[in-house]
């Protein structure tokens, strides 16, 4: 009986409860929330109002932003998906392949072409890009070093000119 007192009994109630969404304002219902990745030199953000991506360097200790041009009406069913290395970041939103270094605090915006087959990776200080067109594939890369893109044609092995964003 005394083993029996001496024991802790613990009682967990469990309820549920249910809201009518009746008049509800509808941003509500489309509220979409901030992303927010972290490596060891830096955090990359793209807040809830998804007008531009954010990136902290722990290297410079400073924030710095590039803009994103993205409709309102889109911005609940849009996937962003950023790539986070160690001090570099790369997101593709659209025909814009987007990349951060945390060592130059410089962002760079490259615009892929229509009607292309893209895909990136980020390696310990490089980001590299294949771009496959009807005519060509390409390659870029941005380096941890870098101010902006560089690419090279694969077939002709012709550096190409690029017109592209930096911020």
């Amino acid at each position: 009986m005394q083993a029996f007192a001496t024991r802790l009994l613990i009682i967990t109630l469990f309820s549920t409860s249910v809201t009518i969404a009746t008049g509800q304002d509808s941003t509500q219902a489309t509220k979409v929330e901030p992303i927010l990745v972290q490596s060891q030199g830096l955090i990359f953000l793209v807040p809830q109002s998804r007008d531009k991506l954010m990136a902290y360097s722990i290297l410079t200790n400073s924030w710095s932003h590039t803009e994103i041009a993205i409709e309102k009406s889109s911005i609940p069913s849009l996937k962003i998906q950023p790539t986070v290395g160690n001090t570099l970041a790369a997101c593709q939103i659209g025909q814009e392949l987007h990349a951060y270094s945390a060592k130059t605090d410089v962002w760079s915006k490259l615009r892929l072409p229509q009607d292309c087959k893209s895909n990136y990776t980020i390696g310990n200080n490089l980001i590299t890009a294949y771009v496959k067109t009807k005519a060509d594939t390409r390659i870029y890369v941005f380096g941890e070093d870098a101010k902006s893109w560089s690419g090279v044609d694969l077939a002709t092995g012709t550096q190409l000119p690029l017109k592209q964003d930096q911020e």
